[in-house]
């Protein structure tokens, strides 16, 4: 009970809101963020049950590429630790389809009850030359919230939301040309041109850039196209993932 305790004393309620709303052109981003703490959990669950968690990296749709080390990790829902985070994840899934109902595919007045539901939680552990190629975590109805949170960055990474958010002349230059680019390990969210269909249409896509943070968490529709660029040096690269389908019931 111990990691329910910490979440209550970490996260940050203001005027009664868990997500800071990011609007994008045509769509909308949610972000929160976890406490250090909370992140510590999450990594020691992960740890402890490295070898009894299934390995994902040959069925999801969206599969880390190059690294023989990579993997990517189901939790067992009825584990306390991912049971907390759930209870977490819907309460931000909640918060983000009250605000944004027709992004989370969220019909008004098409019935008196949604119910959500958790699909499938897992963890993504990426390394040097790992990427993630441009996926999305859709069901046939759209309807649905899928957050990701940031549990390790290597510094390499962690440092670029600074550097290309502030550039100046003594460290732009390095953003261009060192061992790490502007978008190294960066998740990137693409829209607009969704399908082949789209190119000929001169549809060009919008591309928005989520610099990971640990404890970062995003809160996005589950329809949203997204992609991880490859990163190269030390570390490992650690989020985890949560697809929460909303049920209207008539």
């Amino acid at each position: 009970m111990w990691f329910l305790n910490v979440l209550n004393k970490r996260i940050k309620v203001t005027d009664n809101k868990l997500l800071h709303i990011e609007s994008m052109p045509q769509i909308k981003l949610g972000f929160t963020q976890m406490g250090l703490d909370d992140v510590n959990v999450i990594n020691i669950y992960i740890d402890e049950n490295v070898d009894r968690l299934p390995d994902l990296s040959s069925s999801l749709v969206g599969q880390i590429k190059q690294n023989e080390k990579s993997k990517q990790l189901e939790f067992d829902l009825t584990d306390l630790v991912p049971k907390k985070l759930g209870d977490f994840f819907i309460m931000c899934a909640k918060e983000y389809a009250a605000a944004h109902p027709l992004s989370a595919g969220v019909l008004e007045n098409i019935g008196p009850k949604e119910d959500y539901q958790i699909r499938k939680m897992w963890s993504v552990h990426s390394y040097s030359g790992d990427y993630n190629p441009m996926h999305e975590h859709g069901t046939a109805s759209g309807r649905g919230v899928s957050m990701i949170a940031f549990l390790k960055v290597p510094p390499q990474i962690a440092e670029l939301e600074e550097k290309f958010l502030n550039p100046d002349e003594s460290n732009h230059g390095n953003l261009q040309h060192g061992n790490s680019g502007a978008t190294d390990g960066v998740t990137q969210f693409i829209w607009d041109m969704n399908s082949m269909y789209d190119a000929p249409r001169f549809k060009h896509p919008t591309y928005a850039h989520v610099y990971p943070q640990v404890g970062k968490v995003c809160v996005f529709p589950i329809w949203l196209h997204h992609q991880v660029s490859p990163f190269f040096g030390e570390g490992e690269r650690r989020t985890m993932s949560c697809n929460i389908d909303i049920i209207n019931h008539v």
